[in-house]
């Protein structure tokens, strides 16, 4: 049995019903919603086929609805705010615990005092801030691109340290701190001269590297996520992985995920991960392909509904390729991690429900409803391979195991 795993980023489908309590900016967030009333003639037969219209319809988007091949619903998120990290970990099959909000700016002096005790030479090169630089060749900052106080980064000049020097360090800051994400990334050919060239300090507190002006997200790069309360090991990609199963990781999935053992392939082109999850498909026997699709999530950010559409398009092109191929028993299950409306003129994401489509040829459509947490998805996939069960989330109705 082959179970291929698409997650669209960002592809959201109405506020969480936490949201006018919690997130008060999100309140009217619809991402898949604002595409429709945008470009009504949007074309995505093969979703639809699948289920999109049925999902719609539950939601309140008027959609002509065929009868359905795959079983639908909607997943909520478990994991607080809205994050492409959190959502995944939480598809794995871990529910993360909720971060402590700590800014740079308040965690520095205990970070300097730590990094030194373990033998490492700490510097202060922007006065009066947290920002910290490490063995003239890590740079600790803020996050920018997230929310103020949720996530860490360690801007790494690897060739001035290895990259699993680097990501020792990143660990010791992981256990001194609650935030959601402890990020460790960097490559060559850059220096921390030109990394502190692009330091930042905001109105809101933060400190930190302004990354897509550096230039490092690149071909080159190298990135780590540590995630808080996320235990990789009760997760389903690494648990399919130990009982000898092929795992296929592609597109932001290969950065997000951790999976020792597992086949990597982090390309963003959307016709490419498209092409590679066939390719892979075809290749195994039994196994996971799982990939995101990072381009719907990009698209938003940009507040373009006409790339959006298009990006969802060249998705359903790739599954007009992939569905008539898949074998009896097989499964493709579809989602996203959180919103991203882009009718909200933040750039950020929202904090919505998500779609949910579950395809296992040969089987009927059934209406699995509103999942509480995306962990469910985790958690059928390990019970589809009869492998052990996934820290967090519940087995949907969809006929399993089967070898």
């Amino acid at each position: 049995m082959r179970v291929v795993l698409l997650v669209l980023d960002g592809l959201g489908i109405g506020e969480m019903p936490d949201v006018p309590r919690d997130r008060p900016q999100d309140q009217g967030a619809n991402t898949l919603g604002t595409l429709m009333q945008h470009v009504p003639n949007l074309r995505l037969p093969n979703l639809m086929k699948l289920g999109l219209g049925a999902i719609l319809a539950s939601v309140g988007i008027p959609t002509a609805v065929p009868d359905p091949l795959a079983s639908y619903g909607h997943c909520r998120l478990a994991y607080k705010g809205a994050d492409s990290y959190l959502g995944h970990q939480e598809i794995m099959g871990t529910i993360p615990k909720p971060p402590v909000k700590t800014l740079m700016a308040q965690a520095a002096n205990d970070l300097e005092h730590l990094l030194e005790a373990r033998g490492h030479k700490v510097e202060r090169p922007l006065a009066g801030t947290g920002l910290l630089a490490v063995d003239s060749a890590v740079v600790i900052g803020d996050n920018l691109e997230a929310d103020p106080g949720l996530n860490i980064n360690l801007t790494v000049a690897t060739d001035a340290i290895s990259f699993e020097r680097a990501l020792e360090i990143g660990k010791i800051v992981r256990g001194a701190v609650q935030v959601s994400r402890v990020i460790v990334f960097g490559g060559p050919g850059i220096t921390v001269a030109e990394i502190l060239h692009h330091a930042r300090q905001q109105d809101n507190g933060q400190v930190g590297i302004d990354s897509p002006s550096l230039g490092v997200y690149n071909e080159n790069l190298r990135v780590q996520h540590l995630g808080y309360g996320v235990d990789v090991d009760r997760q389903v990609a690494s648990i399919v992985a130990r009982t000898g199963v092929p795992v296929i990781l592609l597109g932001k999935m290969a950065d997000l995920v951790i999976c020792p053992g597992a086949t990597k392939d982090p390309i963003v082109s959307t016709p490419q991960v498209m092409q590679a999850i066939l390719h892979h498909y075809l290749g195994i026997a039994r196994g996971l392909v799982a990939a995101t699709v990072q381009e719907t999530d990009l698209a938003a950010h940009e507040k373009d509904v006409f790339r959006l559409a298009a990006v969802l398009e060249e998705v359903d092109a790739g599954l007009q390729a992939l569905l008539p191929k898949m074998a009896t028993g097989d499964v493709l299950i579809v989602c996203a991690d959180h919103g991203n409306d882009p009718q909200k003129n933040t750039g950020l994401h929202t904090r919505e429900e998500t779609p949910l489509l579950l395809y296992r040829v040969g089987q009927p459509a059934t209406d699995v409803g509103v999942r509480d947490t995306l962990a469910d998805i985790g958690a059928t996939i390990a019970h589809l391979f009869g492998a052990p069960r996934t820290q967090d989330g519940s087995i949907m109705p969809i006929e399993g195991p089967a070898r």
